[in-house]
């Protein structure tokens, strides 16, 4: 091979000169000859057989195929649309819970205020002159008070009335 000792400006040419580079430094450097350049330059690139069964299976897709994907892609689709369909549903059901949970908060603070009013406006005085007055209610005398003892210190069931004396 011949080497170059003339100077390299066009790009067509640059391409032509093939540098055998180790680092940043040129080792070598020669010109391809203008024939093998031009049959180089022509010459289809060469396509293994592999590659061209691909690229005709590729371009000549069967109905089956697009059948399969068209509805691969309607499954999807409506698989989508369902579950953003759910996801309203759930987005409506939390809000409902929510607005619910707050009314049962807002019913036990009322009920909670009421029955410290209720309990704020009756006293116990007030339940004894109604139960000595008006329902003709009055202590217990020592005749009928009746005492139990237990040999344990547990409770009294009672099974029958308590006896009249």
């Amino acid at each position: 091979m011949a080497r170059a000792a003339r100077r390299v400006n066009s790009r067509s040419e640059k391409s032509r000169i093939q540098n055998y580079e180790d680092g940043n430094a040129v080792r070598q450097i020669y010109e391809l000859p203008e024939e093998e350049y031009e049959s180089r330059r022509s010459a289809k690139p060469r396509v293994s057989t592999q590659v061209r069964k691909n690229r005709v299976r590729a371009r000549n897709i069967s109905v089956g195929y697009v059948m399969f994907l068209a509805v691969i892609c309607v499954a999807t689709l409506f698989l989508c649309v369902n579950y953003l369909q759910m996801k309203a549903t759930l987005t409506t059901q939390n809000e409902t819970i929510a607005s619910m949970e707050s009314q049962l908060s807002k019913l036990k603070a009322d009920n909670d205020a009421y029955y410290n009013q209720a309990m704020a406006s009756v006293t116990l005085e007030d339940v004894k002159d109604a139960a000595l007055n008006r329902l003709g209610m009055h202590y217990a005398t020592e005749s009928q008070i009746q005492y139990y003892d237990t040999t344990e210190n547990s409770y009294v069931r009672q099974y029958q009335n308590v006896p009249n004396e």
